[in-house]
């Protein structure tokens, strides 16, 4: 199995971002900080270990992104602030605003974390996974314990 290069544990975890304390001793990638703010794309648990790895973006893609979902929001509430004067038989125009100011107002929430990686630096910090170890390791260990508990049970006899 490929030795992922930055290695941590999830501290603490706020929507889609998750804070990961890194474990120098087992991350490849040197001058790392204790700590990273990182995409929580795999929605790993508190105490996770997990691998980490940084992708770096598109400067078109990421402001697609960045504009596009607050846009697409705005559409939506305004589409939405319609169907609700219809429902109601209210006059359209304040349904609508505050439909399109409140879905532009999510919209634009839901994209601030996005903005602040991609816009800055061009990448950020992404979860992929969880990590669980270099499997012969593992396997020498289990192998390991089954001989000591046998060997245990034979002397018991």
């Amino acid at each position: 199995m490929a030795e992922a290069e930055i290695i941590g544990y999830v501290t603490e975890r706020i929507g889609q971002r998750a804070r990961v304390r890194i474990d120098k001793n087992k991350s490849t990638k040197k001058n790392l900080p204790q700590f990273l703010d990182c995409w929580n794309a795999c929605e790993a648990k508190k105490g996770t270990q997990v691998m980490v790895e940084l992708q770096t973006l598109s400067p078109k893609k990421a402001k697609m992104t960045i504009y596009g979902i607050p846009i697409l929001s705005l559409l939506a509430g305004l589409v939405f602030g319609n169907g609700f004067a219809i429902a109601f038989g209210w006059a359209k125009m304040w349904p609508i605003i505050g439909g399109g100011v409140l879905w532009l107002l999510l919209g634009w929430n839901y994209s601030s974390d996005f903005r602040r990686d991609a816009a800055r630096k061009g990448e950020q910090y992404v979860i992929s996974g969880a990590y669980y170890g270099d499997t012969d390791v593992d396997e020498n260990k289990k192998d390991a314990g089954l001989k000591a508990a046998e060997t245990k049970k034979q002397g018991d006899e």
